[in-house]
């Protein structure tokens, strides 16, 4: 990465935003931000490509007369010329709720720079990704292999008209693998990542590896799936894509437009009294880990549902003032990083329990339906039968289906135990309406 800038930009983009105030704005911001990364990608189990790549980037929004407007450039010798263009461009943009971005307020300290994960060598990404392939061609040869690992680093400056300067640096990794095994006219597809802002015990090619080959190994057998309303097992990575439709519904754009079903229920017993769902931006390093939104709001803990019950809505600052509510500090009124709170049971517990059903590990087309509204469909693209508490074999030609309010307002399992990542546990689902061909 270039020398760091954002010391010398400061003062420009301090300039910027007075260029826009003396032009007529009644409230300006500059968010710059610069750049690099580093990867490597496998195909069909060799190596393909390892690259680099660096940038720098600003983005302008200015409030003129009640309208708002975004530019962008990545040559900061266009700044001015930038700003005029916004102020210009203003009268044509969206409406805006707020006249005046907020002044400074305590900010939260979050972890979000390591010096271990910038300095990640590419060798040891090749390696990782090596190490993952040689492991999975020893169990079958003919299966075709894709595998991947990157790192970057990145720093940011944001200067608004309501005297905030905040600066913010982030480091982050990846690694994961996807295989597909073909046999005649079956095909079995499965793949896991991990990603993370802190190079630690996380990084672990061997987890990813013993992940594929569990399911590969599970799938040898196919069997016939259940159908009609079947109780459901979900790995954490299939939890996270049950709750879309949550997160849309807390969404306070969403609300603020009347399309959430979830407008008007604050405080109502929505989900079952295991769920507590937390959108939670101060875990260090975490991938959705922040200190700051894009208008100089700081972040914080949001408890959306707490034993089932809706707590609070999410909103940006522009939002807010359209509804007349206090900004939570979400970027595009979305969470940043869910954390759902684990139960009792262990999930070999809870698979252990379950005597017919069906174990989800990842769907096609999920979001094809109505999942505003809560309704969800999907492909099964892998999935096992469970019988007598112990996975069967793999099921085929199977779809799901059902509303997500309804699935899970009562008799939700969750599990003790959560991916380290995700922060998800495992989860039983019961009446999700199962059919298969």
């Amino acid at each position: 990465m270039r020398s760091s800038t954002l010391d010398q930009m400061a003062d420009a983009l301090q300039r910027g935003v007075e260029q826009a105030q003396q032009r007529g704005a009644s409230a300006a911001k500059i968010r710059f931000r610069q750049w690099e990364s580093n990867g490597c990608s496998f195909e069909n189990g060799r190596l393909k490509e390892a690259s680099a790549s660096e940038g720098l980037a600003f983005d302008i929004e200015v409030v003129v007369d009640g309208r708002k407007v975004s530019v962008t450039g990545n040559n900061v010798d266009d700044l001015r010329e930038m700003v005029e263009r916004a102020v210009t461009l203003a009268s044509m943009g969206s409406v805006a709720h707020f006249d005046a971005y907020p002044a400074p307020a305590p900010v939260p300290e979050v972890k979000t720079f390591s010096e271990r994960a910038a300095s990640l060598p590419r060798e040891q990404m090749i390696e990782g990704c090596q190490g993952i392939v040689d492991a999975l061609k020893r169990y079958a040869p003919d299966l075709f292999i894709g595998a991947g690992s990157g790192r970057h680093r990145a720093e940011s400056l944001l200067v608004t008209s309501g005297g905030v300067c905040h600066r913010a640096c982030e480091t982050g990794w990846g690694l994961g693998a996807h295989v597909q095994r073909t046999r005649g006219t079956d095909m079995l597809m499965t793949g896991y990542w991990r990603g993370w802002k802190d190079l630690n015990e996380l990084w672990d090619p061997a987890w990813i590896t013993n992940r594929i080959l569990e399911d590969l190994r599970n799938g040898e057998p196919i069997v016939e799936a259940p159908t009609g309303k079947t109780t459901v097992l979900l790995p954490p990575e299939a939890v996270s894509m049950f709750l879309m439709p949550i997160t849309m519904g807390v969404n306070g754009r969403n609300v603020a437009k009347g399309e959430s079903p979830l407008r008007g229920r604050l405080g109502e017993q929505i989900l079952d009294p295991s769920i507590t769902l937390v959108d939670n931006p101060h875990v260090d390093f975490a991938n959705g880990a922040t200190e700051m939104d894009a208008d100089g709001v700081p972040t914080r803990v949001n408890t959306l549902f707490r034993a089932g019950v809706l707590e609070r809505f999410l909103y940006d600052l522009d939002t807010a003032a359209m509804v007349g509510a206090e900004p939570t500090g979400n970027n595009g009124c979305s969470p940043y990083f869910l954390e759902l709170a684990p139960g009792p049971q262990t999930s070999d517990a809870l698979l252990a329990g379950i005597e017919d059903g069906l174990y989800v590990k990842s769907l096609i087309g999920f979001g094809q339906s109505n999942m505003m509204n809560g309704d969800v469909a999907g492909n099964v693209a892998l999935g096992f039968r469970i019988r007598g508490g112990k996975l069967t074999g793999r099921v085929k030609n199977t779809m799901i289906a059902g509303n997500v309010y309804d699935l899970l307002r009562a008799n939700v399992r969750l599990s003790a135990d959560r991916d380290p990542v995700l922060h998800m546990p495992y989860a039983v689902i019961e009446g999700v309406s199962v059919s298969a061909t």
